[in-house]
């Protein structure tokens, strides 16, 4: 792990070093639970398929942009959620969009999609900033020079924003509960051996999923009790469960039952504030190790929003702001590994791909590939320039997915991003607490080992 002391135009950004030969199965063990990103080998950033299949356990990770397409939209429909994937996550989430599959899923995204629209997600806008700025309401009470932990700072922030804008007056005590069981989730639901190897779901595991249950089990009871109480009728709220609660399928005219009201609000809180958050925090730690950078955002943030707060109508014409958070979502992508199993028998850079295969596509790995970027261990947003991007494959870049599983919130993430990182780099530059160490470290998501610490600067 290289460890940044100064910063400087091109410093060498934090990256797990690569093992110099493929993991044995118990090294692999180990280390996928401590920091998924540290099992790729270096031909993994050369090469466009990878054969990592160990005992009877077929895996592949590809790269080539055109196999991915095949996988993720052209032949979608022969690759499922893994079942590593389902064991780790419903135990929580349930049967979320994130988890679920088949015609549960279509019915879901159907019924889903209006709440994530483009009006939806504008409608939010003032949400965004509002809370934003009332992180830096309390910001101002510091003295300049305090140090904070960036990371807890944006997860909380990004917390409160979604909790606010899916149930309103009772956020605050729903965001206290989601804030404890992500963060136990994330530390305590480990892959294990028995995980790794397809072994019979009878098995035991070393670690029952009956506590990953218990984790969000207080969060259950407050959901359930909520809902029962506006079918009811006793509260009426504008806010996205009352949008849930009241939206139909379009094919079908069916709603959603409390159950699944659940799994798509615990899916929502964990998937939406999750990564939108650490994508915040990598942004502004590159941005306190690129003046050069930093100093063209605020002139685009001086030119476009002479001082005032941000709006979501301002958000298209923040072009270099929108090439920052493109190009962090490119080397941090919070999403950092993508996994699907194949139904059948299917062939992917002209090998066979056996049926129950395990397929990976890893953005983490993906986005840093050197035969797709120029430069690719470099923080460059002028990359994503039109010119630039133009004869860009559409699959060598999937920080949200893609195909029909595409990420629904994605529009809501990259609004959310840009005005919040919009509102705090008008009034603060953030630098790196000297000495502080940063290390990615890839659990359910992209996360910071140590956190992140900051000095914070007021801007004149």
């Amino acid at each position: 792990m290289a460890t940044i002391e100064t910063a400087s135009e091109n410093p060498l950004l934090p990256a797990p070093r690569p093992p110099q030969r493929p993991l044995g199965l118990f090294e692999l063990v180990r280390t996928v639970k401590d920091n998924s990103i540290a099992t790729f080998t270096d031909d993994a950033y050369n090469l466009d398929f990878l054969d990592r299949s160990f005992l009877w356990a077929h895996a592949y990770i590809v790269n080539d942009p055109e196999a991915i397409k095949h996988v993720l939209l052209d032949n979608a429909m022969n690759y499922t959620k893994t079942r590593l994937a389902r064991r780790l996550l419903e135990p929580g989430l349930g049967q979320g969009l994130l988890t679920s599959d088949g015609e549960t899923w279509r019915r879901h995204r159907r019924i889903m999609a209006p709440s994530f629209d483009p009006r939806s997600v504008a409608s939010y806008g003032p949400l965004m900033t509002e809370h934003t700025e009332a992180l830096l309401t309390g910001w101002d009470q510091l003295a300049n020079g305090a140090e904070l932990m960036l990371d807890q700072a944006m997860m909380r922030l990004t917390l409160d924003i979604i909790a606010q804008a899916m149930f309103s007056a009772d956020a605050a005590d729903i965001a206290d509960l989601v804030a404890t069981g992500v963060e136990r989730y994330q530390i305590d639901v480990r892959p294990t051996l028995f995980d790794l190897i397809p072994l019979p779901p009878w098995m035991p595991r070393l670690r029952s999923m009956k506590f990953a249950k218990q984790i969000f089990s207080e969060f259950d009871v407050k959901i359930d009790r909520m809902v029962t109480e506006r079918r009811a009728g006793k509260i009426e709220r504008q806010d996205l469960l009352a949008r849930l609660l009241a939206a139909r399928d379009e094919e079908t005219g069916t709603g959603l039952s409390t159950q699944e009201i659940r799994d798509q609000v615990i899916t929502i809180f964990m998937a939406g504030h999750e990564t939108t958050s650490l994508a915040l925090t990598w942004t502004l730690y590159l941005l306190s190790e690129h003046p050069g950078v930093e100093a063209k955002l605020h002139t685009e943030l001086s030119e476009v929003l002479g001082g005032r707060t941000p709006r979501a109508e301002d958000v298209p014409r923040l072009r270099y702001t929108r090439m920052i958070i493109d190009e962090t979502l490119r080397l941090y992508p919070p999403a950092h590994t993508l996994s699907r199993e194949a139904m059948a028998a299917d062939e992917i850079c002209g090998r066979r791909i056996p049926p129950r295969s395990v397929i990976y596509v890893v953005p983490w790995v993906l986005h840093r590939h050197r035969k797709l970027w120029e430069r690719p261990d470099r923080f460059e947003p002028e990359r994503f320039l039109p010119e630039r991007s133009a004869g860009r494959h559409r699959f060598a870049y999937v920080p949200f997915g893609a195909g029909p599983r595409i990420c629904i919130g994605a529009a809501f993430a990259i609004t959310e991003a840009i005005l919040i990182l919009a509102t705090i780099a008008q009034r603060y530059r953030l630098r790196l607490k000297p000495g502080h160490p940063v290390e990615p470290r890839g659990l359910i998501t992209l996360r910071p080992r140590n956190g992140v610490a900051m000095v914070l600067e007021r801007r004149t």
